[in-house]
Formats: structure tokens, C-alpha cells, sequence
């Protein structure tokens, strides 16, 4: 199962992303699961665009994780790109939601 957390600040912006588990094996295995692909694609994209802007704040990766969060003040100039991922993400969960699941958490800075 894939975890997503859409990290939200107190007026509600997209502040950051995080991205936890794998999509079962019946969807395909590792290298070959197109579930897995899109998210990844989707999230990994926009993680990678942020960093070489030099906009993130806070990040994790790992196996299997990810997990970044955009500098405060350049929060309002990527709402456009964070609620892009976030529609593809909720596409996603809309068409396999035994796969993956979404959540809003709400963090306060």
C-alpha cells in the first residue's frame, strides 16, 4: 500500500509531501508496477524541480520514502505545481484505492 501525506500550513496551502510503502505486487512487480510508476513520477518530479530551485526546507529519502517540505516564504509561488501533484495523486487514489490512500495533515511552522 502507498501512503501519501499532503501537508497543509494554517491557510491552507500545500507546504509539503510525503510519499511511504510500495503498490502490492498483484499490480505488477517491482520495476514493471505502472501504479507505483505514476506516483513516483508525479512526486519524485516535483521533489526533484523544488530541490534545483534551492526551495526546500526540509527533506527525506529513502527506499520505499519521501518526504519534503518548501521553505515558507516560497510556499505561495509553488501552489500551482503542489496542487498539480496532488490532483494526479487523488486521480490516482480514485482508480485504485485499495493501493493507495491520501490524507491532509496539517502543519504548523
Amino acid at each position: 500500500m502507498i501512503y501519501s501525506t499532503i501537508f497543509k500550513d494554517l491557510g491552507g496551502k500545500i507546504a509539503g509531501i510525503q510519499l511511504e510503502g510500495h503498490s502490492p505486487t498483484n499490480l505488477g512487480s517491482k520495476g514493471e508496477n505502472l501504479l507505483c510508476a505514476g506516483v513516483s513520477t508525479l512526486v519524485q518530479s516535483a521533489h526533484s524541480y523544488l530541490a534545483s530551485q534551492g526551495s526546500l526546507e526540509k527533506e527525506e529519502k529513502r527506499d520505499g520514502f519521501l518526504r519534503f517540505l518548501v521553505k515558507q516564504n516560497q510556499i505561495d509561488g509553488y501552489q500551482s505545481l503542489l496542487a498539480m501533484v496532488e490532483f494526479g495523486l487523488r486521480s490516482l487514489e480514485h482508480s485504485h484505492s485499495n493501493a493507495i490512500s491520501i490524507h491532509n495533515e496539517l502543519i504548523k511552522r
